[in-house]
């Protein structure tokens, strides 16, 4: 299966068009980005801001700034079967990358090898180790600092 940009990750703010999209930063073309301002019908000197994010669009890891340099229209004319003419505005686009890839490494938690997990019967959090509970939380906040390390262990279940 081939990566792409879908249509609904271009989003055409006022000034600065963006493109989110979740296909990784090394799948990602000139083509596709030219492809996606064909579709949105930029005009020359716009600046389309191309941002690669994890699979829940909720971190940014890399991105790029392309700028549409060259825009043109040709009116071509095609004769039908039917002998009528069909005439059409012929567009096309040249796009560069404007700036480099810049990444952004997603910082690791320190998890201690810490997992949670929630206890319908207890309600409430198992902090588990190597699939063994090692500690209970009622409080979902108490029980992710800890796997942070930002809290210490409470005693053994």
């Amino acid at each position: 299966m081939t990566q792409q940009i879908l249509p609904q990750e271009m989003n055409l703010l006022q000034d600065n068009p963006c493109i989110r999209t979740k296909c990784p930063l090394e799948l990602v073309t000139d083509e596709m980005v030219t492809k996606e301002v064909r579709r949105a019908n930029l005009v020359a000197g716009d600046i389309v801001r191309v941002q690669c994010m994890d699979e829940t669009l909720s971190q940014l890891l890399a991105e790029a700034e392309y700028r549409v340099v060259k825009r043109t229209s040709a009116l071509k004319m095609v004769e039908r079967p039917d002998s009528s003419m069909h005439q059409f505005d012929e567009i096309t686009f040249e796009v560069v990358r404007w700036t480099d890839w810049r990444t952004l490494q997603p910082e690791a938690a320190p998890s201690h090898g810490l997992t949670t997990r929630w206890n319908f019967g207890k309600k409430g959090y198992d902090i588990e180790r190597a699939g063994h509970i090692v500690s209970f939380e009622k409080d979902k906040e108490t029980a992710h600092r800890i796997i942070a390390g930002e809290a210490p262990l409470a005693g053994a279940v």
